[in-house]
C-alpha cells in the first residue's frame, strides 16, 4: 500500500502545509530556480557519496531562500530500482522521527526534496557515480542517463517510467532540516 505524501507532510508541518503541497503546480521560473539552486549546491557541496540527507537540508534550505512562495520538503523513504529495493529496506517499519533526531552514519533509506508532483534528488548521481554505489544503481543509472549528470528532476510518474521507485516514508521537520544545514556548513565549499 502506497503512503500518502500529503498525511505525511500534515503530520510534520500541519495540514495547512499539506494543502499548500497538494496544489501546488509549479511555473517555468520556479522549475528553473530548483534547477539552478540544485546545480549551485552541487557546486558548493562535496562529491560525497550517500550524503543524500545532508544534501537534501541544503537544498531545501536554499531553496527557501530562492522560491519562498514554494513549498519545498525533504522526504526520507526508499528508492527502488523496478521491484528490487536500492536503499530503504524495510522503511515502512523503521522510526524514521528517531532516524533524524539522532546523529547516525548508518541509516538505510534514502532522502529527496518534493515540490508539488515533482521530486529533485540532489544526491542520486554523485552515489551512482561513486565505488560505492549499489551495482544495480550504478548500472541503471549509467544505462538511463549516460556519466556526468547532476541533479535528476521529475515527476513521480515520469521517473518510474525510468524504473525509478520512490516511496516516502517520513517528511522531515523544520528543526531536522535546520539541525542537518548546521551540519553540512562545514562540509560546504565557500564560492571564490
Amino acid at each position: 500500500m502506497e503512503v500518502d505524501l500529503g498525511n505525511l507532510i500534515a503530520a510534520s508541518h500541519g495540514p495547512v502545509a499539506a494543502e499548500s503541497h497538494r496544489t501546488l503546480v509549479p511555473t517555468q521560473p520556479q522549475l528553473d530556480a530548483v534547477t539552478a539552486t540544485g546545480t549551485d549546491v552541487l557546486i558548493h557541496f562535496p562529491p560525497m557519496p550517500g550524503g543524500c540527507a545532508l544534501m537534501s537540508a541544503v537544498y531545501v534550505v536554499r531553496l527557501q531562500i530562492v522560491i519562498p512562495e514554494v513549498p519545498v520538503y525533504a522526504v526520507a523513504g526508499s528508492l527502488s530500482i523496478g521491484a528490487t529495493c536500492v536503499f530503504g529496506e524495510g522503511a515502512a517499519s523503521r522510526d524514521w522521527q528517531s532516524a533524524f533526531d539522532e546523529s547516525t552514519r548508518s541509516w538505510d533509506g534514502h532522502c529527496w526534496v518534493v515540490f508539488g508532483d515533482y521530486i529533485a534528488d540532489i544526491s542520486i548521481f554523485r552515489t551512482a557515480y561513486s565505488n560505492r554505489s549499489p551495482p544495480l544503481l550504478a548500472n541503471h543509472v549509467r544505462e538511463r542517463f549516460g556519466e556526468g549528470r547532476g541533479i535528476l528532476i521529475g515527476k513521480s510518474a515520469q521517473l518510474r517510467k525510468e524504473g525509478l521507485h520512490y516511496e516516502p516514508q517520513y517528511v522531515l521537520t523544520g528543526s531536522q532540516i535546520t539541525g542537518l544545514f548546521m551540519g553540512a556548513r562545514s562540509l560546504i565549499i565557500p564560492p571564490t
